[in-house]
């Protein structure tokens, strides 16, 4: 009898969590502004409700700082998504169209530390794997060098080797 009661439990928790969808949004650090500024424009979304909440205006008295931050992104989203909501990153800058760029050269006027090596050969680096909201972090050790930005391969405890991206120190592995 009690394995039968464990078991609807078990089945019931099941279909509850069906019926809510986990959304991971992952912010630019840098956009330009522009009329009608959406979720899409500030950010990358990965998620069951993806698609309803890239079309989410972002209202005018939100960029009047010139930032937009991981908390104003919260209340905007929050009586949308159903289902566990993990903003990452802490704000996105309004920038001048002309200021964005992907080219090396522009990130180094940005930053002047890009040029710098953050990992060498050798290294023991935190690792962070990332499947849409899930996120595991493990130390591993960095096969090549590499600087911001720089893709680079990383030998992890368990002997499997994987290649991400340097953040923060950092290395980053989407899955």
């Amino acid at each position: 009898m009690n394995r039968i009661i464990v078991a609807t439990i078990i089945i019931s928790a099941f279909f509850q969590s069906l019926l809510f969808a986990d959304l991971a949004v992952y912010l630019k650090s840098n956009t330009a502004p522009k009329n009608n500024l959406s979720i899409s424009d500030i950010a990358q979304i990965d998620g069951d409700e993806s698609e309803l909440v890239k079309k989410i205006t972002i209202p005018e008295s939100v960029l009047d700082d010139g930032y937009i931050t991981k908390n104003e992104v919260y209340q905007l989203l929050k009586d949308v998504v159903t289902g566990l909501l993990v903003i990452h990153g802490s704000a996105v800058k309004l920038v001048a169209p002309e200021s964005i760029s992907t080219s090396d050269s522009s990130l180094q006027e940005l930053s002047p530390i890009y040029n710098e090596l953050v990992i060498a050969k050798g290294d023991l680096v935190t690792v962070k794997l990332i499947k849409k909201s899930i996120v595991i972090e493990l130390i591993g050790k960095a096969l090549q060098s590499g600087k911001t930005g720089d893709e680079i391969k990383i030998s992890l405890q368990s002997g499997k080797t994987v290649t991400g991206k340097i953040v923060n120190n950092g290395v980053e592995c989407y899955l």
